[in-house]
């Protein structure tokens, strides 16, 4: 009878422990279902179990969890010296099949010449767009148009983008490989095509230009492609100064291309006039064009100069400037007839000169914003400091716009570079002063 009885508890006490732990199983995934016991029963029933020897265990299934994906190593495609090297190569191959298409689509709507004489053009235009000049005829040519320049400058960037991601190590140090190598290349294949077509004399020349121009796009493209920042590691006054003169930069090109807009809607039908004289044709049109947009960025550094009132040069004898403006002998190029006629400037051409105002306090807001703190004392001093830094580094874009587009009277076309030197430092400094001081003013006011 005692053996039943504990059998039969013995079961119970099973079935007990069995719902009790069902019931803690439904507690965990969701379920409502309230416990059978209460804590003292929950007690009694462990001593019973214990003094019983039934040793119960309830397991509940846990789902297996999948180990992280694993990253798989990237596999570069080919190793990084040969795409910076062989980049290079293809990106001044591209840049030149551009420039003979275009001259051929101009040849096309000529009567004399050839196919190989068009080719000759295209390939002295390539040599002018980076920098070793072009011989036409007996016409020596140095202006580097900017545009096509351009053109060239981002096809290396996206190679050394794609260079840099193949490197092992991708950081700061493969950066500099792939600025290294793929500069190096392409300023050689610039001498190489120098010295075939017989201009030993600008070989160096194209290749000091080719190799800052590269550099210059490469490394952006470099750092771009590795997230690496250089000025991370400035204090953050000094982080402020490239966008400040940044900043100042895009409101002189701005206003210059603004300016320039103004002229050509303003002497239209002077630009008409010329383009029919030249009777280009529909092919020999869109060569035309695709000439001067390739001179556009030089044009606009141009009007920058003149809203700065620093002017420019178009030769020998000839300049333009919002106050007077003198002209001599002038190329027959469609948009040259938007200069202004002999004689003073009028009263809305002086407007201008706020273009230069506007650009130092850009500046100098641009490196307050980093100082939220500074007294106006400290304000005025940075903000003088940014606007003068802005006007001294927009100088080198002046002077590298300037250049030849033939002898005597066409030599030496852009902006007057002493004056430009003397008006971008002045008039964007005491901009700056101006604008921090009153900057600081109203701060105190406020605070």
């Amino acid at each position: 009878m005692t053996t039943c009885t504990g059998h039969k508890s013995a079961k119970l006490y099973l079935l007990v422990a069995c719902l009790d732990d069902f019931n803690l199983w439904l507690g965990e995934h969701g379920g409502t279902m309230a416990s059978l016991l209460t804590p003292r029963r929950t007690d009694s029933v462990s001593r019973r179990r214990s003094r019983q020897g039934i040793q119960l265990q309830a397991t509940v299934p846990v789902e297996a969890t999948p180990a992280p994906p694993v990253e798989a190593t990237a596999v570069p495609l080919v190793r990084w010296p040969i795409a910076a090297g062989v980049g290079a190569v293809a990106a001044a191959f591209v840049g030149w099949v551009l420039m003979a298409g275009f001259a051929v689509v101009g040849w096309f709507a000529s009567d004399p010449g050839s196919l190989s004489g068009a080719l000759g053009v295209g390939t002295q235009f390539w040599l002018l767009a980076n920098g070793a000049g072009a011989q036409l005829g007996t016409s020596q040519l140095t202006v580097i148009p900017w545009g096509a320049a351009a053109v060239h400058a981002w096809m290396l960037s996206q190679v050394a983008g794609f260079a840099v991601r193949q490197t092992p190590r991708r950081g700061p140090a493969s950066a500099a490989w792939v600025v290294a190598v793929t500069s190096a290349t392409y300023a050689l294949v610039v001498v190489v095509v120098a010295l075939l077509v017989g201009q030993p004399d600008n070989a160096a020349r194209g290749a000091a230009v080719a190799l800052i121009v590269a550099a210059a796009a490469t490394g952006w493209g470099s750092c771009h492609a590795v997230s690496y920042n250089p000025t991370a590691a400035w204090p953050p006054w000094a982080r402020a100064l490239p966008r400040a003169v940044l900043a100042a930069w895009l409101v002189m090109v701005a206003g210059g291309a603004a300016a320039l807009m103004a002229a050509l809607v303003a002497r239209l039908d002077r630009v008409e006039q010329l383009t029919v004289a030249l009777d280009p044709g529909v092919a020999g049109g869109i060569a035309l064009l695709v000439v001067q947009l390739a001179f556009l960025p030089n044009l606009i550094i141009w009007a920058s100069s003149f809203t700065l009132g620093a002017g420019f040069t178009l030769g020998t004898g000839s300049v333009v400037t919002p106050a007077e403006s003198q002209l001599g002998l002038v190329p027959g190029i469609p948009v040259f007839g938007a200069l202004p006629v002999d004689g003073p400037g009028g009263d809305l051409q002086l407007l201008w000169l706020g273009i230069g105002v506007l650009a130092g306090a850009a500046a100098a807001w641009c490196v307050m914003r980093a100082r939220p703190a500074a007294r106006f004392d400290e304000t005025s001093l940075v903000g003088g400091l940014a606007g003068l830094v802005a006007g001294l580094l927009f100088v080198p874009l002046g002077w590298a716009s300037v250049g030849d587009l033939g002898t005597l009277r066409l030599a030496g076309m852009g902006p007057q570079l002493t004056s430009l030197t003397v008006m971008a430092t002045t008039t964007m400094g005491l901009s700056g002063v101006i604008v921090g001081l009153a900057f600081g003013l109203l701060r105190k006011t406020r605070s």
